[in-house]
């Protein structure tokens, strides 16, 4: 008698790394992405980690041809927790995360101004999914959105060291989506 049925192997572990490759409120490059830990126990989130950085920078020249420049170093990072939606061929990941923007502010001059720096923190709550495909198993390759959000910040309010006007508006508001591209490998 022949047997046409094999064992079940499920999933126990699962490992997602995500490489961010771009943010929308980004003024150029950003370094970044996330890492999760899937397990398949049913209705336990997974666990998992987001953060992006990039450099915003200001540089404005006076009639007396004094040159300031205000350079803002961004990172968001978050916990996040989320859950696999089994699909048919497709995999699909939703999650949510809570977590902290800090804005660490310099101004560098060329002229006798000593350089002033602040340092401020906000927080951001995060939504996202990934759709993905999977491979035998054990890998799967993905595309993912997070939608990060958060109040805007003036960065040259009365609690920072850093005053003047270097805009139209001193509120910077980096609420964006960063896009992602990984790879997910179960044990």
């Amino acid at each position: 008698m022949i047997s046409l049925s094999s064992s079940a192997n499920a999933q126990f572990i699962g490992i997602n790394v995500d490489y961010g490759i771009g943010y929308s409120a980004a003024p150029g490059k950003v370094s970044g992405g996330s890492v999760g830990i899937s397990h398949p126990a049913p209705f336990i989130p997974n666990i998992g980690y987001s953060s992006v950085s990039f450099i915003d920078k200001e540089t404005i020249t006076d009639s007396s041809d004094n040159t300031v420049s205000l350079e803002t170093t961004t990172t968001i990072e978050t916990i996040n927790l989320f859950y696999n939606v089994p699909f048919p061929v497709v995999t699909i990941t939703v999650g949510f995360g809570y977590g902290a923007d800090n804005l660490y502010t310099g101004v560098e001059t060329i002229t006798t101004i000593d350089q002033v720096e602040s340092n401020l923190e906000t927080s951001v709550s995060e939504a996202f999914f990934h759709i993905g495909l999977p491979f035998w198993n054990t890998v799967e390759f993905h595309l993912g959105y997070h939608f990060m959000s958060f109040n805007s910040i003036d960065i040259t309010s009365k609690s920072t060291k850093i005053r003047g006007t270097y805009t139209n508006d001193n509120k910077k508001n980096y609420s964006g989506g960063m896009t992602t591209i990984g790879v997910q490998v179960a044990f």
